[in-house]
């Protein structure tokens, strides 16, 4: 096998490949992530002593940009007056990853004030185009807001420095774990789908939302040492809005000058130059699946090194049959393989009625209905027994510390107005702890009382909006429209008030 280098990025001007420029000391692989971008600017241009805002105009110009230090960026160095650079817990081609201490959290007396703060590098930094569309699409990340999407706090830059700060996580990227692992056939099958599952709910959700990765791949997925995966980098990714035709704020990318893609991952489509669409992260989503099963690339040459999508293409290879795999999952990831975007599926979505089956999905909702009636039960039952009071989110163990800190985070939503994100976060919140083997039933419970406790708190809202005399046409449908949601949602959650006053909607229509 060549080098394990399959994270790597590397910056070039577009498809003029003799000018391409290389991060210093990565080596040369097929499957590194690759920045195309315009002529970069001049090395010799000096950079203008004078501080600029984080405007569009000074994103557009980092040339002018002046440095905050002359010392290295390291442990210790403060970033933004703010983040404490503490410890380098990564390193890839488009930027270094720091543990960093959040000075603000720790006024606050935030028991946790860890964020992961990435340091975009230089090389990068030189393409204005990207560091205009990053900063917007950093900005929009910030709504994807799901248990398997790491979430992104803010995108910023201290003088010539351009960072992002993340959630905190703590386990390994899935490309150390399938390099440590599964050298012998793959990790362990069930754990492999596990992943699979997750990672494909990440991006179902993201596609729902408008967003496109484009640079899917093993480096990107995160195992937390819960057990979950965790999908990274959609801000630094050619993030690509579904549907903005017309928005004069959406970001613009020209695929033939600017991009970022990892060749061994990247569609066809993608390394011909075309915008990405959500068939694009599904080729990439398929070879990751193949790679967590059998521990190898789908498209390998002889020396083991993995073969792009239009070179696997014009060879005519097709990836083996996974062993012991079912074949609705074999038939699924071979159809996510496939060189043409037509005929893969459209969205990760539809990747994942593939591989869980409709007749099972289907089975699944009915027992998730009836196991939420029986929790909604329970709850009463502990709410009766011990007093709503006393259930509190410091009784939940350690191993749902991200259901708290969900709960946490759509407390805040609710506080600022932001009722539908607050909602979205609480169901996250129920749906990261009680899919984890550790929970017991009666975890569970009291995590379902946590969060029916705050989903009253959005149906109340609606409820008492139901009542305004003000409410034109569509923000009538729009309520009614909320309102069979949340029913069908929350079983037996407020169903009679919600029926109520979805037939005084109706009456007033």
């Amino acid at each position: 096998m060549s080098e394990h280098s399959d994270d790597k990025t590397r910056i070039s001007p577009g498809a003029a490949g003799e000018d391409r420029t290389r991060i210093a000391g990565a080596p040369s692989a097929d499957d590194r992530t690759r920045v195309a971008g315009r002529k970069e600017v001049d090395d010799g241009v000096p950079l203008k002593a004078e501080r600029t805002g984080s405007t569009s105009s000074s994103w557009s110009h980092p040339e002018r940009w002046e440095s905050t230090s002359d010392q290295p960026i390291g442990s210790g160095t403060i970033i933004k007056q703010r983040f404490v650079l503490e410890e380098l817990i990564g390193h890839g081609g488009m930027g270094t990853v720091y543990k960093a201490r959040d000075l603000r959290k720790e006024e606050a007396e935030d028991s946790q004030p860890y964020v992961a703060l990435k340091l975009l590098n230089e090389e990068f930094r030189r393409h204005p185009d990207a560091l205009v569309s990053l900063q917007r699409e950093a900005k929009k990340s910030q709504v994807l807001a799901h248990p398997n999407i790491v979430t992104v706090y803010d995108f910023d830059r201290d003088g010539d420095q351009v960072f992002m700060t993340m959630e905190y996580l703590q386990g390994e990227p899935l490309d150390v774990a399938i390099r440590r692992r599964g050298g012998m056939g793959g990790l362990p099958q069930q754990e492999a789908l596990h992943i699979i599952d997750r990672m494909s709910r990440g991006l179902a959700y993201a596609h729902q939302e408008g967003f496109v990765h484009s640079d899917f791949k093993p480096g990107n997925v995160f195992l937390t040492q819960e057990g979950n995966a965790k999908i990274l980098d959609f801000g630094i990714a050619r993030a690509a809005r579904v549907g903005t035709a017309g928005n004069d704020d959406a970001t613009r990318f020209d695929p033939t000058s600017l991009g970022a893609i990892t060749p061994a991952y990247a569609s066809a489509e993608m390394l011909a130059g075309e915008t990405p669409e959500a068939a694009d992260d599904i080729y990439a989503l398929a070879c990751v699946a193949y790679e967590l099963l059998t521990g190898r690339h789908p498209f390998l040459d002889e020396a083991g090194n993995k073969i792009p999508a239009d070179e696997a293409a014009r060879l005519g290879l097709q990836p083996k049959s996974v062993h012991a795999l079912p074949r609705r999952l074999n038939r699924a990831i071979a159809q996510g393989l496939l060189f043409r975007r037509e005929q893969r599926f459209a969205n990760a979505g539809a990747f994942l009625d593939a591989i869980k089956g409709r007749s099972r999905l289907r089975r699944a909702l009915l027992t998730a209905i009836v196991l939420l009636s029986l929790l909604a039960a329970v709850s009463w039952w502990i709410t009766i027994r011990e007093s709503d009071a006393l259930v509190s989110i410091d009784d939940l163990p350690s191993h749902l510390d991200e259901s708290k800190a969900l709960l946490l985070q759509g407390n805040a939503y609710l506080e600022t107005g932001d009722v539908e994100q607050a909602y979205k976060t609480y169901t996250q919140a129920w749906e990261s702890g009680e899919s984890l083997p550790s929970t017991t039933t009666r975890q569970r419970a009291q995590l379902k009382v946590l969060v029916d406790r705050r989903l009253n708190a959005v149906i109340d809202y609606y409820l008492q909006l139901s009542q305004s005399p003000d409410l034109d046409e569509f923000s009538r449908e729009l309520l009614l429209l909320t309102l069979e949601a949340l029913k069908e949602q929350n079983p037996g959650l407020r169903d009679d008030e919600i029926d109520a006053a979805t037939r005084r909607l109706d009456r007033t229509n």
